[in-house]
């Protein structure tokens, strides 16, 4: 991984790829072969949407945080936690990516 673009893999049923975000350009890219799928993970990532975060003093206290996860890095990967419910995409967080 550079250090301009972060990747993640993402997977459903049997088929990988991966999502990439480029820092500076504050770009998504999303290499995934299943055009269905791929559509409905740039759709999800193009939107702003309101996600109940757990950034309080605690982990059973959360505030609603309102995101484009173009914006930065930090809204991609908060957006990222919240792909599958809205795509059936799994992230893959601990699998490397090339």
């Amino acid at each position: 991984m550079s250090d301009r673009v972060y990747k993640v893999v993402v997977h459903f049923a049997a088929e990988y790829g991966q999502v990439e975000y480029d820092i500076l350009e504050k770009n998504i890219r999303v290499v995934l072969a299943d055009a269905e799928k791929r559509a409905a993970v740039e759709k999800y990532l193009s939107e702003s949407h309101v996600i109940e975060n757990a950034d309080g003093v605690d982990l059973r206290t959360f505030h609603p945080k309102k995101l484009l996860p173009s914006e930065s890095l930090e809204s991609f990967k908060l957006a990222m936690t919240r792909l599958w419910h809205h795509t059936g995409v799994y992230v893959d967080w601990s699998r490397p990516t090339v």
